[in-house]
């Protein structure tokens, strides 16, 4: 008797670590493997092996089960196990791999039952709780009843779902259920060796229908795809189904051959299995598997990976099972369970505690709640009409969207809220006032971005806070109506904060010391922006796995999925560039050599130094030559508003600019024709002016070439820190409105509050006939700046213009305002080029729109990218330059969509100029390669645009341009990231 004792005991181990080995195996994502296999029914074992797990495992606890009926705390010891194995597992998998955190897995793991966590362990859990009433029920039927209502059932299944439940979600795991009373029943059942026999007969057959079945029905199935007739409304798979009566007869015959030893295990025994399954279930689990490598074999990797877990299931089980449900509120609730066997009384009783806690914490969960609505507000006010682009090219309903998708970045906000509220409360010790202050900053905020989206097509930046001091230039730019609205309503929330202070106070619960602890982590919590660039540190990966994904290139597609919070927060500590391999002074001294010999290359052809010469460079306020528009018509009695710009395509290098802007980001533009430098190169979008050049004590641009350099803008000096600026471009004079230098013959246009291109072009003739010798000019106009309200009277475009863009009356108005503005502008480049053709001094003009005024939404850009990315410019040498060696144009063929970091290239060229180094380097890389611009699309990198306006795949550049283009970014970085070698490096710049 002992001797049979022992040598069942050998056998239960052996089967525990066979049934153990074969569901750790799907740890692994083996159908990749079975892909690849000769046979194609081999492809599908894998799905066959885990359906078959699925359906055996709630069948053999079923029979370990049916002996009395359980208790509710059984159920509470497996979900302890499953969440505690949860908990850890994860952990280790986030400190291991923290690319891979995410806040929805965070969520299974917390709540692995009503989740997509395991379906296995929703339904033995699921099962536990039916155990009482299906042993019951099974012993008031006879044994014919209980084999006729299962197999009815089991059918009925099949029949109802056609093979088409999917087990993906947690929730099914209440069809589990089933199997897991199959268990019970034929675990009392005594079946004869004939039954038996016929039982492996059954099961034997239905593994070869279904191993043959379902690739048959697959190759039907795609040759119905192929052929046109159909294919997708069915599923090819059905056979291999844990709905199917072929798999279940194949599972019990499996059951049904260990069932003798099976009924020898206890619930103990069954419990060891949680951890197993949760190992086997968990969607982290093929990902985890990846990280650990042994050998150079994958197979041997898998087998060492298959016994290393299988030992720290067995440990992890051990530790659990003594000391998991000793711990006093585990062990409490289970004596509870114990003794209550009435399961409705047992949700009484966690209803009443629920709602106990609800009512003693019922102000920090109001306050969350409130602070949730508030952030998802935000969001909403972010929206287009309630649509949000989910891509540049498509956009759905922000409310499902957001809901669904975008729940923990809602979330993420709701806690910066939170957090901001602990600081003020712990300051005022008022929580009406602090929770006001909160409202009115997460409200006014999302307001205050939806205004500058609605202007400028680009939220706030961290950057221009200080803009703050323009507010005499930006209240005009918001409007007197949305002024008005914010201070009543500011009246009004100060009014109910005093009422709500008076008569309802609110004091939560906690000591002063309590609320400094709080408040001193939340402002810990807002240092932690400091590293949501990083790439690779673990804030990076949190702030990612709550869904918190930033592209940096599309402004209104991230403030809409983002919120303007986080939007904000995400741009504080921007990562540049990436810092290419081998960058050192070393590095930057060999391509100072390498282009100083272009240099000499070049210089040998060219006649004239660049410092004895006047350079303007003219950036023309949102300029675009109307008739470029997307789907613009004009009326034929509509006059021709830039016919004088369009005149120069005869006479100047001319052709399309492309702007990395879409509706604002002047600077950007301003700052690429300067310095030669491209916005593309980024990582994310930035202002170079605020986040860049104010790092270093001399930024180097075309500027430094001269001995007299000034800037002269009809408008505020203080936007994007030009002032600053212009002093470490090391200018001589910058003059705008409010300087120590006069800005001259001011003259405004109709109800514009702006200087006109009259105004920029007479400051610019009278700074060219102050100086006798050569000088640059940064000439900076003003007159198209947004907004276009209906200023010029007598407008002879205002229903004149129509398009399938300008679908509102708001639009088409704008748009002749537009229009109108660029007739003006056209008129005073015309006299500005006739008086300095006047001049006897070489003088080059290049003239550049900066960006498209923002009358179209910017989900149109991602319908036409190039076209609503490109501005006109030409560059334009008077006659006295021409007749001392300047050319008239450039080849158009060559110089056609171009980009504002060329021009310092293409400007040398076409006034015979000798280049420095530096300068050669532009000379190449607008030679030989593609434009270089923004990625249009959204995303990080740069888009490359030949000549004739084809986005050019990077791939197909040659060795040559790859290396050229890595050059320029060496550069680059070392001027934006880097240390400023270059400005070291003897002669490479001046």
């Amino acid at each position: 008797m002992n001797k049979n004792k022992k040598t069942l005991k050998t056998v239960q181990v052996i089967c525990l670590l066979v049934a153990t080995f074969f569901m750790l195996v799907q740890m692994f994502n083996l159908r990749g493997v079975a892909s690849r296999a000769h046979f194609s029914f081999i492809r599908f074992v894998p799905n066959m092996l885990y359906n078959a797990t699925i359906m055996l495992v709630p069948m053999v606890f079923g029979a370990v089960y049916s002996k009395k009926k359980q208790h509710a705390s059984e159920s509470l010891r497996y979900w302890l196990l499953g969440v505690t194995t949860l908990i850890v597992y994860y952990l280790l998998f986030f400190i291991i791999s923290p690319s891979h955190f995410n806040m929805w897995r965070v969520w299974g793991m917390l709540f692995p039952v009503i989740t997509s966590t395991s379906v296995l362990f929703a339904g033995l859990i699921f099962s536990l709780l039916a155990q009482p009433y299906l042993y019951d029920l099974q012993h008031k039927l006879s044994d014919k009843q209980n084999l006729l209502v299962l197999s009815i059932l089991t059918v009925l299944g099949f029949a109802l779902s056609a093979g088409n439940l999917t087990f993906q979600y947690s929730l099914y795991g209440l069809y589990l259920i089933l199997f897991f009373a199959w268990g019970m029943f034929l675990a009392n059942l005594k079946i004869d060796g004939k039954i038996l026999g016929a039982s492996l007969f059954a099961g034997l057959v239905s593994f070869f229908i279904v191993l043959i079945g379902v690739p048959g029905f697959d190759a039907v199935y795609w040759s119905q795809l192929i052929s046109g007739n159909g294919g997708g409304d069915w599923n090819r798979e059905f056979l291999n189904n844990p709905s199917s009566p072929f798999m279940f007869l194949m599972v019990a015959a499996a059951f049904l051959l260990f069932k003798k030893v099976i009924v020898t295990f206890s619930a103990r025994e069954m419990r060891y299995f949680i951890p197993v399954i949760i190992f086997m279930d968990a969607p982290i689990s093929s990902k985890f598997m990846k990280v650990f490598t042994f050998t150079g074999s994958s197979t041997i990797n898998k087998l060492i990976m298959i016994v290393l877990m299988m030992l720290i299931a067995w440990g992890w089980y051990y530790v659990l099972d003594r000391y998991l449900f000793k711990w006093r509120p585990f062990k409490q609730a289970i004596d509870y369970l114990d003794r209550e066997t009435n399961l409705a009384n047992v949700c009484v009783t966690a209803w009443h505690g629920f709602t106990k806690w609800v009512v003693t914490n019922r102000v920090n969960l109001l306050t969350w709640g409130w602070f949730y609505i508030l952030s998802f507000a935000s969001f909403l006010i972010e929206s287009d009409n309630l649509r949000i682009q989910i891509s540049t090219a498509k956009n759905i309903n922000a409310i499902v969207y957001l809901l669904g998708t975008k729940f923990f970045a809602i979330v993420l906000t709701t806690i910066f809220l939170d957090a901001l509220f602990s600081i003020f409360y712990f300051i005022t010790t008022r929580y009406w006032t602090s929770n006001m202050l909160v409202s009115v900053i997460g409200i006014g905020w999302a307001v205050a971005n939806k205004i500058k989206m609605n202007l400028r097509g680009e939220p706030i930046y961290p950057t221009e806070i200080s803009e703050i001091v323009n507010w005499k230039t930006l209240l005009p730019m918001i409007g007197k109506g949305m002024v008005i609205a914010i201070l009543v309503a500011l009246v009004v929330i100060i009014a109910l904060d005093i009422f709500l202070e008076k008569k309802y106070p609110i004091k939560k619960r906690g000591s002063w010391k309590r609320r400094g602890i709080w408040a001193l982590l939340s402002l810990l919590l807002f240092l932690t922006p400091l590293r949501f660039n990083h790439d690779n540190s673990f804030i990076y990966y949190i702030n990612l796995g709550f869904d918190n994904h930033q592209k940096f290139r599309n402004p209104e597609r991230d403030i809409q999925v983002n919120g303007p919070v986080l939007n904000f927060l995400n741009y504080i500590d921007l990562q540049i560039m990436d810092q290419p391999n081998g960058y050192s002074a070393s590095t930057i001294n060999q391509l100072n050599q390498k282009y100083a010999k272009v240099a000499d290359k070049i210089n040998k052809t060219r006649k004239n130094d660049i410092n004895k010469q006047t350079v303007i460079f003219n950036l023309s306020e949102s300029f675009v030559d109307p008739y470029t528009f997307p789907t613009i018509k004009f009326d034929r009695d509509a006059p021709n508003p830039v016919k004088f710009i369009q005149s120069m395509k005869n006479r100047s290098t001319y052709g399309s600019m492309l702007s990395a802007g879409y509706g604002g980001g002047t600077a950007n533009m301003e700052w690429e024709t300067l310095t030669g430098l491209n916005m593309g190169m980024f990582k994310s979008t930035l202002t170079p002016y605020v986040q860049i050049v104010p790092n270093y004590k001399f930024y180097p641009t075309i500027g430094m070439d001269f001995d007299y350099k000034s800037a002269i803008h009809p408008f505020i000096g203080t936007y994007y820190s030009r002032i600053g600026d212009y002093r470490i471009f090391k200018f001589n004079k910058f003059a705008y409105l409010g300087s120590g230098y006069k800005i001259v013959d001011q003259k405004k246009l109709g109800r514009s509050s702006y200087n006109s291109d009259f105004t920029t072009y007479a400051n610019g003739l009278h700074q060219i006939n102050s100086r006798k010798g050569g000088q640059f000019i940064n000439l900076i106009s003003i007159q198209n700046h947004m907004p276009y309200d209906n200023w010029y009277p007598k407008n002879e475009y205002m229903g004149k213009i129509s398009g399938d863009l300008f679908k509102t009356a708001a639009d088409r108005e704008q748009m002749a305002t537009y229009v109108k503005g660029t007739q003006y502008t056209d008129k005073a480049v015309k006299k500005f080029i006739k008086q300095i053709d006047k001049i006897k001094k070489p003088i080059t003009l290049v003239f550049y729109g900066d960006h498209y005024p923002s009358i179209l939404s910017q989900s149109y850009t991602a319908k036409y990218p190039v076209q609503m990315h490109s501005t006109r410019y030409f560059i334009y040498s008077n006659k006295y330059a021409r007749d001392h060696g300047a050319k008239m144009k450039l080849s158009t063929k060559d110089n056609n969509y171009v980009n504002t970091s060329d021009f310092i290239a293409m400007m040398l060229q076409q006034t015979d100029s000798k280049v420095t180094p530096y300068q050669a380097l532009l000379t190449e890389v607008h030679k030989e390669l593609p434009a270089i611009t923004i990625n249009f699309a959204g995303d990080k990198g740069f888009n490359l645009v030949n000549r004739k306006g084809e986005i050019v795949d990077p791939k197909k550049l040659t060795k040559k341009q790859q290396k050229l283009l890595a050059d320029y970014e060496m550069v680059q970085y070392d001027m934006t990231s880097g240390k400023a070698y270059g400005l070291k490096a003897k002669g490479f710049y001046k």
